[in-house]
């Protein structure tokens, strides 16, 4: 083969997650203390996000949904039937699990919505909270400006895995006052994220006012990039190079530099970098470690892609005893180049047997200390940074007729992975092309790669599986979006299939 060239530590208790939402969403309720008696001061509105946080991680790393819904469909990986055999048919469009099932929780949008669920009581109740509660006006702002923030991340995340998902913003603290209600419209969700990122931009803080918070915790920067993202879906580049033009232009201002260190890059991953505008923190010296669950199955994408000597409970024998291998023929189509920085900081050849592994995500640490039998995964989630924010407005730039200002970012990110640059023959459909691949190679393997490859059109190139799925019209319009179990019909008349798949299942 050819060498392709914080949240802070909490033990969540039910006084933390409070409110729920009706069974159409099939959620359990939580019980917790009545609104009077706890939404008083600054620590039950910290205490309140702290525990938003942590479902927004379970909702993500649940599976590995974060990788599954991103990069999997984008054939970032290779899969094999016997490595792990119910999402290996994913990457072939078989959402709805027809030969090997038991892709029902992956259909299932309840962890979301009990995320959201908390969002929306965040929302409620901090702005209830007298001033006199907190310790000055700003941390009012702060935590409200989270919660919106939030709740709209939430929402754009759904909105791009189920299409036309259930919009519901009251607060449900009562199982019995719930309303039974049906998918609205893609196009009114994203309106309602714009929104309520409206009202979170002057509230959150340009840097985070702690060190230990920074990436993990939303700040004006988090909005900005979350507004970009919602725009670029909408193909609404304007907006999006209008929204992204400071933090790319003077990123000191938000705290935010990119790395040009090579030793801090390749550890980028584990969070917290200079470029991190928005992770959920995944750290084991934080309790926060993905390790086993209660069936002693290990979590995290760490354990899907690694093996010694990156992780010493595995030794293959053969690339089928490794669940998630880097699928060679996507990254000989990004990594073609010699002297790629990221393809030498991410990749390992193995000398022995025809794969290649990926150890992004390597911060392994050993509960167990030298017996080395108890793994804990310790990278974040990062959800965005800087260079995919530069690379987003430089897509912007060029669909709004600036080739020379889109080429100047993306030489920006090849200057930094130790390419050369584009020069002024790099024009038209080519410096395009040029831009998205950027942000294949750029963000590898961090959950961009199908929504990307999806709205732009190149998904024919990486997954044909997914040949014209957002191309209105064609047979496959709406594939890319994914059904959801019966379960989810129980009791709610109002409750639809994801057209695409209605009659499928």
């Amino acid at each position: 083969m050819k060498r392709f060239k914080y949240i802070l530590p909490i033990l969540l208790t039910s006084a933390l997650i409070l409110g729920g939402c009706k069974k159409l969403l099939d959620l359990e309720p939580k019980s917790g203390p009545t609104s009077n008696a706890f939404w008083k001061n600054d620590k039950d509105a910290l205490a309140g996000l702290l525990g938003g946080y942590s479902l927004v991680r379970d909702a993500l790393t649940d599976e590995n949904r974060f990788y599954v819904y991103g990069d999997v469909t984008a054939n970032t990986f290779r899969i094999t039937y016997s490595s792990d055999y119910s999402i290996h048919q994913i990457r072939d469009g078989l959402l709805d699990g027809t030969y090997y099932g038991y892709l029902e929780n992956l259909q299932n949008w309840t962890k979301f919505y009990k995320a959201i669920a908390q969002a929306n009581l965040l929302v409620d109740k901090i702005a209830g909270i007298p001033v006199t509660g907190f310790r000055n006006q700003d941390h009012k702002n702060y935590y409200l400006g989270e919660a919106y923030f939030m709740r709209a991340f939430l929402y754009f995340y759904i909105s791009r895995v189920w299409g036309d998902v259930p919009l519901t913003l009251k607060p449900v603290e009562d199982l019995a006052d719930a309303e039974e209600i049906g998918r609205e419209k893609q196009s009114v969700v994203l309106a309602q994220c714009l929104k309520d990122l409206d009202a979170a931009m002057p509230l959150l803080p340009k840097t985070p006012i702690s060190s230990q918070d920074r990436g993990v915790r939303a700040t004006k920067a988090s909005a900005i990039a979350l507004k970009a993202h919602i725009y670029a879906w909408q193909k609404d580049f304007a907006k999006c190079a209008e929204v992204t033009r400071d933090l790319v232009t003077t990123p000191a201002e938000f705290g935010l530099s990119l790395i040009t260190d090579s030793v801090q890059y390749q550890r980028m991953s584990v969070g917290k970098s200079t470029e991190a505008i928005f992770e959920i923190n995944i750290s084991d010296e934080q309790n926060e470690g993905l390790g086993h669950d209660i069936y002693k199955t290990y979590k995290g994408i760490g354990e899907k892609t690694l093996y010694q000597p990156y992780l010493a409970t595995r030794d293959p024998r053969s690339e089928d005893d490794v669940p998630w291998l880097v699928n060679t023929e996507t990254a000989q189509n990004l990594f073609y180049e010699d002297g790629d920085l990221r393809a030498d900081l991410w990749f390992y050849f193995d000398p022995n047997l025809p794969m290649v592994m990926l150890k992004k995500y390597s911060n392994v640490t050993y509960k167990d200390g030298d017996v080395r039998k108890d793994p804990r995964f310790s990278n974040n989630l990062l959800i965005f940074r800087l260079s995919d924010i530069i690379l987003l407005r430089a897509e912007a730039l060029y669909n709004t007729g600036n080739e020379s200002g889109a080429r100047d970012l993306v030489n920006l990110i090849r200057t930094r992975a130790r390419l050369e640059a584009l020069d002024g023959t790099v024009a038209g459909d080519d410096l395009y092309y040029y831009t998205i691949t950027e942000r294949q190679r750029e963000l590898f393997a961090e959950g961009h790669a199908f929504w990307d490859l999806l709205r732009t059109g190149y998904i024919n190139d990486f997954n044909p599986s997914f040949s014209d799925a957002a191309v209105p019209g064609s047979t496959r319009f709406g594939m890319n979006y994914w059904p959801i179990p019966r379960i989810l019909f129980k009791d709610n008349l109002h409750m639809k299939q994801t057209p695409y798949w209605n009659g499928r299942l």
